[in-house]
């Protein structure tokens, strides 16, 4: 199993340890502030290869320090950077994270992000891969519109599909049941769903997001997963830690399910459940991948810290 990732690539700046709320006009201190590899699509990649899968990336950095710590981290973490596109006419994309324990506030600089188009990708490129996955697919507007052609192309030769969209900032959600056309695995959180399917009640949006998609899987936070695959649902507990730093927690989980469900071929549940875990464990640390993360610690973490599974059907 060989995947392939599309999506954002930049950096986070991330402020923790804040003493109350921004407030125009006056000034706050926070306890710690580090400027390290962001972006949804990058995260998973890194969380995907380090628990053990071969992983490349498709996206676009700049000839900056940032592409380079980008850059440095997708190699660390052993994901291949083939398909990065390195140019100098860009400035590679900047969020600044104010991070809080349990939650957080973003401010993005799109750069790079929204740089990537439809001519950028090679349909041929798909013959090399057995699973493609696309995330954050609203701040990349550019590729937007294209989405639905790519992910059919990708099935069409074979591929097993996955998406996160990640939230929009303009809460709009366009072209998205033309995408879930041609979408294997779902991976959205809570919010999400609820606003695409347009139901407050998240088993009613969990059952009409199934109706379009085989396999759906739903972060709902510090309220741990639910999911539903071949007409069952698995409900999965929170793991109950301290967090320190949220970023990135929802795709580390989307690495987890990947993994464990298509790359290990684990079970639904299994694989919920150690994705559950894999989500918990990243917001131990700062960062989004920085510190790496394999498979025997997550394995370690959840016999640890075993979430009762409820619900299923």
């Amino acid at each position: 199993m060989r995947t392939l990732v599309i999506g954002d690539l930049n950096v986070d700046i991330i402020a923790s340890g804040i003493d109350g709320l921004p407030i125009l006009g006056h000034e706050i201190f926070c306890r710690d502030i580090r400027t390290l590899m962001g972006g949804s699509a990058s995260i998973f990649a890194c969380r995907l290869a380090q628990l053990g899968a071969e992983v490349d990336i498709m996206g676009k950095v700049g000839r900056d320090h940032h592409g380079r710590i980008v850059l440095e981290n997708l190699r660390s973490s052993g994901v291949g950077l083939g398909r990065v596109m390195n140019e100098d006419d860009i400035r590679t994309g900047v969020t600044i994270s104010l991070t809080y324990p349990e939650n957080k506030a973003l401010i993005t600089f799109p750069g790079s992000i929204d740089s990537l188009e439809e001519k950028d990708i090679n349909p041929d490129v798909f013959n090399n891969y057995n699973h493609l996955h696309i995330s954050s697919i609203y701040i990349q507007r550019r590729l937007l519109p294209s989405i639905p052609k790519i992910l059919k192309e990708a099935k069409s030769r074979g591929l097993i599909t996955s998406l996160d969209t990640q939230a929009d900032p303009l809460n709009r959600y366009e072209y998205i049941w033309e995408i879930l056309d041609h979408v294997d695995i779902f991976l959205p959180n809570d919010v999400e769903a609820k606003r695409i399917t347009g139901s407050e009640d998240l088993a009613e949006a969990l059952d009409r997001l199934s109706l379009k998609v085989g396999v759906v899987v739903i972060k709902c936070g510090e309220r741990g997963a639910i999911g539903k695959s071949d007409g069952r649902v698995v409900k999965v507990k929170p793991i109950r830690i301290k967090p320190i730093d949220t970023t990135g927690a929802g795709d580390s989980f989307d690495a987890g399910f990947i993994y464990y469900y298509l790359h290990r071929g684990m079970g639904f549940e299994e694989s919920v459940r150690f994705a559950n875990a894999l989500g918990a464990l990243s917001c131990l640390y700062i960062g989004g991948a920085d510190r790496k993360i394999n498979e025997l610690e997550v394995l370690k973490f959840l016999k640890n810290h075993q979430p009762e599974v409820v619900n299923k059907g």
